[in-house]
């Protein structure tokens, strides 16, 4: 019998089914969209809110499946065995210096980052100031690297390969994203240890905020305009980018909204559209690659899902299952200065179990944003041979994202 080759063939499976259909992209690429409606239409029938309210304690775990599900597919699943042999330096030396340097982070900060009595953040802090500028220098890098991948997607299926529909998307994501929210979240959300940290070292006045926030979005805004004006000017124009572009814009804007009225509806529009949504392209795309690959292995459709969903459904239940316990030391995002009374409810007992939690929370995020790159920088030509016929409906002969 002959073997199946590792590498996936376009041709060795069938195109139809769910992974192939556009109900596939509405509902996992444009959540943000379908949430935000759901939302809007339970704000005005209480059962749909009340069941749309129960479904947000999902959240860690959707959270969970959303970085596992990449940190899977880059060091553990068969498609990129061989790969991971050939370059063992990228996929297993640096691997486990991320692992390391966050554990070894988190255990020195459960063993010494204590605030003073005055609450204030000082220079002693450092370690704590490096944990968190970790997290979420990354966090920005990382949204924003997936939103520029995800117009990617969509302008290599509309054909867009000119140079400067490239540069167009990237310079638009990495304003919005590495400029822009930043800017909106420090400025509005002033309570987490993050944006605490960063006012102390840019010390400004609630006044000066409110307009740093409310400039960030009207030039959001303004970006927005120019950019579906130059999407739309072109022969080949793509919808899908169009309603991703808009999706983008929502972030910030949802985010100032939410914050300036005070209105609940509108901040679980932004969890919609801003987190849900990140962890639903994550889960959804690395589903249809993996499903695909093993289509090319002669699985059926069926089967094909069924074997994903088993094996990264045990790993995301190990992992939740471990760490459900200690949730409440994931303090990248703990509001109203709660971090400063979860690290001071350390004891010496206690300081190795909870300085690995907090390494382990750590090291899970940081591992996730290095294998989603990993996984999706189709300009490493092994990747980018492996993973763009099962990533794309009709993947082009060039594909240099």
């Amino acid at each position: 019998m002959t073997a199946l080759p590792v590498t996936p063939s376009w041709a060795s499976f069938p195109r139809r089914g769910w992974l192939q259909s556009p109900a596939w992209d509405a509902f996992w690429m444009f959540s943000a969209l379908w949430g935000g409606a759901l939302l809007l239409v339970g704000s005005l029938v209480q059962p749909l809110m009340a069941l749309l309210l129960f479904a947000f304690a999902l959240e860690r775990l959707l959270s969970v499946t959303h970085a596992w599900s990449t940190t899977y597919m880059v060091l553990g699943s068969p498609l990129l065995a061989d790969v991971r042999r050939a370059n063992r330096r990228k996929y297993l030396v640096v691997p486990l210096a991320i692992v390391s340097v966050a554990l070894a982070l988190g255990l020195y900060v459960g063993a010494y980052q204590r605030y003073p009595e005055n609450g204030r953040v000082s220079w002693d802090l450092w370690a704590w100031g490096l944990y968190l500028l970790l997290f979420w220098v990354g966090h920005f890098w990382h949204f924003g690297n997936q939103d520029f991948g995800v117009l990617t997607i969509y302008r290599e299926r509309a054909g867009q390969t000119r140079w400067i529909d490239r540069r167009v998307d990237k310079l638009y994501t990495a304003s919005m994203m590495f400029a822009i929210q930043p800017v909106v979240y420090v400025s509005l959300v002033g309570s987490t240890a993050f944006s605490e940290m960063v006012l102390t070292v840019l010390p400004v006045t609630r006044e000066l905020l409110r307009i740093a926030a409310g400039a960030a979005v009207a030039t959001a805004a303004a970006l927005t305009l120019g950019v579906v004006a130059f999407e739309l000017s072109k022969p080949n124009r793509s919808l899908p980018k169009l309603l991703y572009i808009l999706v983008i814009f929502l972030h910030p804007t949802l985010l100032y909204g939410a914050v300036r009225a005070g209105h609940q509806t509108l901040a679980l529009a932004y969890v919609i559209a801003y987190l849900w949504s990140h962890w639903f392209i994550a889960i959804g795309l690395v589903g249809r690659i993996n499903a695909r690959f093993h289509q090319s292995r002669g699985d059926s459709y069926g089967l094909a899902i069924l074997r994903h969903v088993a094996v990264l459904g045990l790993l995301v239940g190990c992992v939740f299952l471990i760490t459900e316990h200690y949730q409440e030391y994931a303090l990248f995002n703990t509001a109203g200065f709660r971090y400063k009374q979860l690290l001071d409810q350390i004891t010496p007992q206690t300081t190795i179990v909870i300085g690995l939690v907090l390494g382990f929370f750590l090291g899970e995020q940081l591992l996730h944003y290095y294998c989603d790159r990993c996984l999706f920088r189709f300009r490493d030509p092994e990747i980018r041979r492996r993973v763009a016929p099962l990533l794309l409906d009709d993947a082009p002969k060039r594909f240099d994202p």
